[in-house]
C-alpha cells in the first residue's frame, strides 16, 4: 500500500510534461458553453461544424453522428491540442446532456470522450475539483490495486477519495483513471454511487460516502437483512447501465456498498466500457484488467468483456449474498479459474431465502454460454417477485 504522503506525483508530472499547461486542479468549475477566448471558433474546420450545430434541434442527434463519423473530424481529433483540444471534450461533455442516453448518437458520443479523455490526459472542465477543497483523512478505509479510498469532506458533506496508484507505469494508470472519471460521471442513478468529481494532483475520484458497508460486510453483520432486496437494487443499477450501452466490468461485492435502509449502490467505474453497437462486445485489451472470481469463462480465456458477462459477474454477486463468500472461496484463484472455465460450479445455497426461483435464476446467470444467459431486464422482473410491491421501481431514465 502506497502511503498518500508518499505518492510519487514526480512519475505523474514526468509522465504528462504537457498536462499542466492545458488543465490545472484550479480550472474553474463552470462549463463553457463557448469556444475558448482565442476566438470565436475553434480553428479546424471539423470543430467549426460541430460548433455550428443547433443542440435544440430535433436533428441533433444524426447530426452529431454525421460529423463524428466524418473522416475530416476522425482525421482532425489526433492533431488537436490545447484549447481546441479542451474546447471538444467540453462540448462533447454538454452534448451528452442534450442525446437520447440509449441512442447511437449517444454511444458514440461517450465513445469519444471516454477515448480522448484517456488517450489525452485531459476531463471535462465540469468534472474538476480542486484538492484545496478536499478535507481528506490521512489513513485509507479500502485498498486495492489500482488505488486506496479515504473518508474525507468536501463542503460539509461527507465523501469518499479513492487516490489512484502509480504503479504500472504512470501512462496506463492515468489513463484508465481519466476513462473511469468519464464513465462514472455519465452513470446516474438512485443505485450507482454518485460521482462527484476529480482531482487531478493527485489523482483523485471523488464521489458521495455512503453510511453503510460493502456488500459481504452488510450481509455478514446482518443475517436478517433482506437478501432479495439487495439484489433488486444491484439488478436496478446493472439494468441503467445496460439501457443506456455501458458495461461494468467489476460487478463484485466489494464493488457494492450497502447503507443502513438496505439500499445497494453500484461504485467502481475503473473496467466499463462502451457498447458500440448491439453486436459489440469489447476486448479485454482496452481494459485494465478484471477480477478472476467473478469474470465470465470467456473472459478467463481472453474473450471479450459484454454484457452477458456482467450478468454473469451477476450470477457471482448472488453466491456472496445468500453465502456471505465469493465462489469457490476454498480454491486458490487459479483453481478457482479452472473451475469456472470447466463448467464448475458451486451447489444451491442453503439460505432459507433462496427460493426455487432465484436457484433457476442463478444457474441461467452463470450459464456457459454467453447466448443463453437473461438481460439485465429479465433479472430485475424476476427478482422483482421476491421483493415487495414498493421496491419495485423502475428507476429506469
Amino acid at each position: 500500500m502506497v502511503p498518500p504522503d508518499t505518492l510519487q506525483l514526480r512519475d505523474l508530472d514526468r509522465a504528462l510534461p504537457q498536462f499542466h499547461e492545458q488543465q490545472t486542479a484550479s480550472r474553474p468549475l463552470s462549463r463553457r458553453s463557448t469556444p475558448p477566448p482565442e476566438g470565436a471558433e475553434p480553428n479546424p474546420s471539423a470543430l467549426q461544424q460541430l460548433h455550428r450545430l443547433n443542440r435544440s434541434s430535433p436533428n441533433f442527434d444524426n447530426q452529431l453522428s454525421d460529423v463524428l463519423y466524418g473522416k475530416e473530424y476522425v482525421q482532425c481529433v489526433p492533431t488537436l491540442q490545447g484549447n481546441d483540444l479542451a474546447w471538444l471534450v467540453d462540448y462533447l461533455d454538454e452534448a451528452l446532456d442534450r442525446l437520447n442516453p440509449s441512442g447511437p448518437a449517444s454511444r458514440k458520443c461517450l465513445r469519444e470522450l471516454r477515448s480522448i479523455c484517456g488517450a489525452r490526459v485531459i476531463l471535462p472542465t465540469s468534472y474538476t475539483l480542486s484538492p484545496h477543497s478536499l478535507n481528506v483523512d490521512s489513513d485509507p478505509f479500502a485498498s486495492g490495486g489500482y488505488g486506496d479510498t479515504y473518508h474525507g469532506i468536501l463542503n460539509g458533506a461527507r465523501i469518499c477519495v479513492k487516490r489512484v496508484y502509480i504503479q504500472d507505469g504512470p501512462r496506463e494508470t492515468v489513463k484508465r483513471f481519466y476513462q473511469e472519471a468519464v464513465m462514472w460521471k455519465r452513470s446516474t442513478h438512485p443505485n450507482i454511487v454518485p460521482f462527484l468529481g476529480v482531482t487531478v494532483a493527485p489523482p483523485q475520484l471523488v464521489s458521495n460516502r455512503m453510511s453503510g458497508r460493502t456488500l459481504l460486510q452488510y450481509v455478514g453483520k446482518r443475517p436478517d437483512s433482506d437478501r432479495p432486496r439487495v439484489l433488486y437494487d444491484v439488478a436496478k443499477g446493472l439494468h441503467y447501465l445496460h439501457s443506456h450501452n455501458v458495461i461494468h466490468g467489476g460487478i463484485k461485492g466489494a464493488n457494492i456498498l450497502v447503507d443502513g435502509s438496505g439500499r445497494a449502490c453500484i461504485t467502481d467505474f475503473g473496467e466499463a466500457t462502451v457498447v458500440k453497437d448491439e453486436d459489440f462486445v469489447e476486448d479485454n485489451s482496452d481494459t485494465f484488467g478484471y477480477t478472476p472470481r467473478w469474470a465470465a469463462p470467456e473472459v478467463l480465456v481472453g474473450g471479450a468483456f459484454s454484457k452477458e458477462a456482467d450478468i454473469f459477474s451477476f450470477a457471482m454477486v448472488m453466491i456472496e449474498v445468500f453465502t456471505g463468500a465469493v465462489m469457490f472461496s476454498d480454491k486458490p484463484i487459479l483453481g478457482a479459474m479452472s473451475a469456472v472455465v470447466q463448467g464448475e460450479r458451486p451447489p444451491r445455497p442453503a439460505h432459507r431465502a433462496f427460493t426455487d426461483n432465484l436457484w433457476t435464476l442463478m444457474q441461467r446467470c452463470w450459464d456457459h454460454d454467453p447466448s443463453l444467459r437473461p438481460q439485465a431486464s429479465e433479472v430485475l422482473e424476476i427478482l422483482a417477485m421476491s421483493v415487495p410491491r414498493s421496491f419495485q421501481q423502475s428507476y429506469i431514465r
